[in-house]
This record gives structure tokens, sequence and C-alpha cells, in this order.
């Protein structure tokens, strides 16, 4: 596995024409210096580390530079949030969109559309939508992942998901016998949570379960002017096996979800008297997830790598509400993904090296309630190259068997070191992706005609370290998407569906930093800009705002006492795509006062919009307001 030179351990994987605007430029490069002007000479600490890895087989080469985040256990128990929706809305170049508190969330990077599938992987297996186009993140539990990724740009097939803006990536958690845990919180709108989990090590292999309970029993209203209160109910586990030989190892991994709750749905929005989002006393919604996997590698030569995963995944939804008519769809995807990876040293320390992976990726989907089936096999090849301060890459896929044809997409990447700890990269490439069935089958959001998507565009980025515990990195990048799979409001009929936009472009910039001023006080400031437009209309796509940004503060006030300020701030957009409605810019803050009891048990207070910023971020949805927890979170 490649890390970065933060940390030197290698770990073997168980699972797994346009110019930018002047003002945008000049913004980001404004936001870098006021990160980083101020660095001085800081105590040492140790850091956890930040890896880079694919999923699919073991890198062996080169540390991708590219505007790649990686959350480890510590970093997600860090946040303090119980899911992903906290932790995914301080990513550059992601835009989350949701309603009331544990509503399913619209997703969008770089641009691209969540779609019906893909999006999120767990181990390493595609996960469907919820809805089409949104995915229910509160559905992940951060106590049962190890680690969560975010991918941009080109490339991402890698990681088994297909979507073009990039990908996140989940890896669900597996415990030692050491490290077993308990966690309970509870706070506003009648909320409780609790987790647990165990690890067994034995000769037949080690062993984890984790289990959880959520409830909130008094939510608000998902409609934006309703008054009843709302109640979800959801319950996860998980378990992981693994078992290493002397020339490779199985990994094995299953995680269930179940979720119940009130939900409302359309009718006449009163006083302007159009169709919207309205209290819904019928209204229910009840989702159930499996994902399985079993990963085998072998090591069939000192060169040669070869890895089998088989993956499974099904989604069973039921909805009833008064306007709709009551409905069950059930999605599955079955996967086969083989790949082998060849290590060639081209010099006596290692530090010229080649890297060839081949192999064949197939995914069957089918709707178990609709006459929807699709089968792909897509033969892949990646190759890697390190020589000396310069690092190429390239990857190509070839889908067949796609009803809507045989399509092709490649990757092109090149790295270049440079003095002063600093790096220049670039990259560019094609993508493609078929419509989810889930996309097209759906009763109320689906729609049988669309088309599958494709995308071609590039990136430049540059990387400096100024001091051991302080990074920025910028990148600027442009992407040309074709028939582009939105939801789509239609501001005359209230109603949302499925559809595709003929051609987008999209430009974007984006930074990232952190530093460690001195050993008590560490902040970081992340910045997206991202710029879309249909070039048929001169329109701009709905739910991508052009400015985002979090900055983010965490000082140790006492030895045993630790406190974490965050703000997000992001720019008004547009609901809709004939740009009729518009959701105005909001500022958010969320804070974690956290109190070590030992080093194996902490008690904390949580604050979630503290401001109270109540800004809908869907149209005719509600937004929660200031929320307290207060948990406690244990090790035995």
């Amino acid at each position: 596995m490649l890390v970065t030179p933060i940390s030197f351990k290698r770990r073997r994987r168980t699972s797994h024409g346009r110019k930018y605007p002047a003002s945008a430029v000049a913004l980001t490069v404004f936001l870098a210096c006021l990160s980083t002007g101020a660095i001085a000479d800081s105590d040492k600490v140790s850091l956890t580390p930040m890896t880079v890895y694919d999923d699919r087989v073991d890198p062996e080469l080169i540390e991708q530079p590219r505007m790649s985040n990686q959350l480890n256990r510590d970093a997600l128990q860090a946040t303090g949030m119980p899911n992903l929706n906290g932790v995914l809305r301080n990513q550059t170049g992601l835009m989350l969109t949701q309603g009331s508190g544990q509503m399913m969330t619209a997703i969008s990077l770089r641009g691209a559309g969540s779609g019906g599938q893909g999006m999120l992987t767990l181990d390493g297996v595609p996960l469907f939508a919820n809805f089409a186009g949104f995915y229910s993140l509160s559905h992940y539990a951060l106590d049962a992942l190890d680690r969560v990724t975010v991918t941009r740009g080109p490339g991402g097939e890698r990681h088994g998901s297909r979507t073009l803006g990039g990908a996140i990536h989940l890896q669900t958690r597996q415990l030692q016998k050491t490290d077993s845990f308990l966690h309970l919180e509870g706070g506003s709108y009648d909320t409780v949570r609790g987790a647990t989990g165990a690890g067994l090590t034995t000769e037949a292999g080690d062993f984890s379960a984790i289990v959880g309970r959520s409830d909130v029993f008094n939510g608000i209203s998902q409609a934006r002017n309703g008054s009843e209160r709302d109640d979800f109910g959801m319950t996860h586990a998980s378990g992981n096996w693994s078992k290493e030989f002397s020339r490779g190892g199985l990994n094995a991994s299953l995680y269930f979800v179940r979720s119940d709750e009130d939900i409302d749905g359309p009718g006449l929005v009163l006083p302007r008297r159009t169709l919207g989002w309205v209290d819904d006393k019928r209204g229910r919604f009840s989702d159930e997830t499996w994902v399985a996997q079993l990963r085998g590698q072998y090591d069939l030569a000192s060169y040669w790598k070869s890895s089998l995963q088989l993956g499974f995944t099904q989604d069973r939804q039921k909805m009833v509400t008064t306007a709709i008519r009551p409905f069950t769809l059930t999605s599955q995807l079955f996967m086969l993904d083989w790949s082998n990876s060849h290590r060639l040293p081209l010099s006596a320390n290692n530090k010229n090296q080649a890297l060839l992976v081949w192999g064949i990726n197939t995914q069957h989907q089918h709707a178990l309630n609709f006459p929807a089936t699709q089968t792909v096999v897509s033969p892949n090849l990646r190759g890697e190259l390190s020589m000396g301060a310069w690092q190429w890459s390239a990857d190509a896929r070839s889908d067949h068997g796609d009803s809507y044809g045989d399509h092709h997409v490649f990757s092109l990447g090149m790295n270049r070191a440079l003095p002063q700890n600093m790096s220049v990269w670039a990259n560019g490439g094609t993508g493609y992706r078929q419509p989810g069935v889930s996309e097209l089958m759906h009763p109320v959001f689906g729609n049988k005609t669309l088309q599958g998507e494709h995308n071609a565009g590039g990136e430049i980025g540059w990387r400096w370290r100024p001091a051991p515990e302080s990074e920025v990195k910028v990148s600027g990048y442009y992407q040309n998407y074709r028939q582009m799979i939105i939801m789509q409001l239609d501001a005359g009929t209230g109603v949302s569906r499925a559809g595709n936009i003929q051609e987008v472009d999209v430009l974007g910039a984006e930074m990232q930093s952190r530093h460690r001023w001195n050993s008590v006080w560490e902040s970081g400031l992340n910045y997206s800009y991202m710029t879309t437009q249909n070039p048929a209309t001169q329109l701009r796509v709905p739910g991508r705002p052009e400015h985002q940004s979090v900055f983010w503060n965490e000082v140790q006030l006492l030895q045993p006492l630790k406190l974490r300020l965050e703000l997000t701030v992001r720019s008004g957009y547009w609901f809709d795509v004939a740009n009729t409605l518009r959701a105005r810019s909001a500022a958010r803050v969320n804070a974690l006062l956290k109190y070590q009891l030992s080093s194996k048990t902490d008690v904390y207070l949580r604050g979630e919009n503290i401001t109270d910023e109540r800004t809908p971020e869907l149209n005719d949805f509600n937004f929660n307001g200031a929320a307290f927890y207060l948990g406690l979170r244990t090790g035995f």
C-alpha cells in the first residue's frame, strides 16, 4: 500500500480553450496564502498516516497526488459525527443537498450527479441510490467504518465505481480483540443512538461484528411549511472475517441496514397554490440494504499478484403516501472482479519501478419488480512508471454487453516532484456510465428513456508541504459532460424526475490546506469554486453552488479537554433546470467539546448547526435547526 511521506508503513489490504475567471483564481490564491502565510516553527507531534490506495489491488508504485482525501479511523472519530452526512460536507468539490435530519441526500462531485448506482462503494461493491439520485448517508454509521476515501476526476473505475466526477469509497471496520467498544449518545429531537462491536482472533481467522440502533422520536417535518413531527428508526449490523496465508489471504464482509420513517408527500402548497412537498400523515418509507463480498488474493510469483472478488448488493424500498400509489422496488447487483498486478523493479534501490495491472470487471443489475436487467463485461488495463522525480500512469476500460452499445474510456496522468517539498501533477481522460436500473425503473423519480452519460476533461494541480505537518494542494479542472443524468425539478408542476441534459460545461478550482501551529492547535481551510453551464441554453445546472468552503480549528484546551469548531459556507444556487427558483447562501457552525477520561474512554458534547441556520437545501423541504448531543464512547 502506498503512503505519503508522513508514514512509510506498508500494510496488506484485507478488503478492499477556456480560462478561469480572474476572480476565482485570485480568491483561490488568496485563501491559500491566508492558510499558510503565518506558518511558524511548532512543536513536533506525530500525525496519523494518510494513505492513498486502490480498492482492487495493492498499489506498489506511486503516491497519487490528486485531490484525493482519505479519512482513517482516527480522523472519522475526531469529527464526532454519527454518520457520513457530517463528514462529507467538508470535502472540496463535493456538494450535498439534504432536507430534514435523516432524509436522503443528493450528491454531486465536480458537477456530475449522484446517479442511481456507483457514487458510493462499500468494500469495493457499488451501491444503489435509495431514490434516483439520492443516497441515505445516515445509513452508514461511522462506528461501522474504517476508512472513507473521496476520489476526484478520471480513473474512478479502478475502485468499482463508474461515475464521472469521482466517487466515495467506504471500507467496513474490522476489529481486533483489543478494539471492542461501546458508543452511546442522545440529544435534540428526542434522538438516541447506540453501537457496540467486538473482535475475535482464532486459528480460523480474525472475526469482528458491529451492531447499532438509531432513533429520532420527534424529528421535524420534511415539508418546509409542515407542522407534524416525523420519526425515524434504523438498525445496522456488519461483520468481517479475514484469514492470512503465506502467499495470500481471504476477506469477507457483510453489511445490513434497515430504516423505517415517516415521510411527507406531494400536494398543494399554500398560499402559492402550486404542487410541492406537504405534510402527509399516511406517509411511510422503509429501506433495507444488504451488501456482501468475498475477496481472495494470491501471490502467483514474486512479481505477480492475482485477486478475485465476488460482490452482491440488494436494496429494497417500500413507500406509501396519500398522493402516490404504494410501491415496492428491489434492485440487485452482482459483481465479479478479477485483477492481476505485476511489479517490475528497474533499479536496485527500487526507486525506479513499473507496474502493470490487468483484469476483468463484470456487473449484472436486476430490478425484481420490473423487467429491467443489465449485464456489462469490462476488460481493463492500467500501467504505472516511476523514474526518479517523474511518475506516469495510464489506464483504459472497455464496456461490452451494454444495451446502449460498447464504450471505451481511458485516462492519463503525470506527476513531477520539485524542490522544497513541492510537486505538480496533471491528468485527463474520458468516462462513461450507463443508467442504473433504479434510475430507469423507479415508479416516482425514474425515467425509462434515460441515456448513458459521457464526459471528457482534465486537471492540473500543485502541492506544497512547507513543514512536516503542513500541506497545501491547489488544482484546476475542466469537464465536458454529454447526456448528464440529474434529478430535474419542474418549477411549474413541482415534480422531480431523473433526466438527461444534452451538454454541460464544468469549470472549477479547489484548494485544500491544513497546518499545526503548535502542539495544541491545528486548523485547516478547504475551498471549492465551480461554474456549470448548459451551452445550448446558457443556464446553470441546478444544485451546484459556485462557492463552498469549510474552515476548522481544533484546540487542546487542557490536557484532557479538546474543542473543535467548524464553519461551512456555501453560495446560492438554482433549484430547477429553468433557473427560476433559487436557494439562498448559507453559513453554519458545528462544534465538538470532548473530555478524555482515559485512553479508551471519552465523553463529548456536540453541537450541529448551532447558528440555527434553516435555509433549505432542497426546494419545499425543511432543514434541521440547532441541535445538541451528549455522548459516551468507551473501549474494553
